[in-house]
């Protein structure tokens, strides 16, 4: 196969609120397509045992990780499904939220990808519900109601780009979604 012939390397983003699912479906998703998983905490993960979490140097450096894995990944032809949070706190969480989303664009593209943005939505009640998981708590994710409150009740929750597939949790099962979302990248 000549480099004009081979596809495009993708990164699948999946983003939403905490306990909206995106791990799990993210899990389906790659057991579907065959691509690689690179959620969230694996570098949140990496960086929290060294700097405090939400410190300038913490976010600094996974960012600066995640946009090298995803630069060096598409390089090397590989597709990766991604996670993030959506909520991010603070008055500017969005701005910075979609900063990061469009510094992973750019990342992408630079290594010969390109992106699918998927928007993973649910209503406040069953993210709640969802919290006590066990899932939640083996990976130290947020099992905090209030602070859940406080992060959705500050969440821009549109879309990030106008041509983002969203779609709700709470009326799919994760492996509807992750089916919903590979027939959606499939090339045309």
């Amino acid at each position: 196969m000549t480099p004009r012939e081979r596809p495009i390397p993708t990164l699948v983003y999946l983003y939403g609120p905490p306990a909206v699912g995106k791990l799990t479906v993210a899990k389906h998703l790659c057991l579907i397509t065959g691509w690689t998983l690179f959620h969230n905490h694996l570098s949140v993960n990496a960086v929290r045992p060294i700097f405090p979490f939400g410190s300038k140097p913490f976010r600094d450096l996974v960012h600066r990780l995640r946009l090298d894995v995803f630069q060096t990944a598409m390089a090397e032809g590989m597709n990766l499904v991604f996670t993030n949070n959506s909520a991010w706190g603070g008055s500017d969480g969005r701005v910075r939220f979609a900063a990061f989303a469009d510094a992973a664009r750019l990342a992408v593209e630079s290594g010969g990808g390109q992106v699918q943005f998927v928007r993973l939505t649910a209503p406040l009640d069953v993210l709640e519900a969802r919290l006590a998981d066990l899932s939640r708590q083996q990976l130290d994710k947020l099992t905090d109601t209030s602070r859940l409150r406080e992060l959705v009740g500050s969440l821009d929750d549109s879309s990030l780009y106008d041509n983002d597939l969203t779609v709700d949790t709470s009326q799919h099962s994760p492996e509807e979604a992750a089916m919903t979302i590979a027939a959606h990248i499939a090339p045309k």
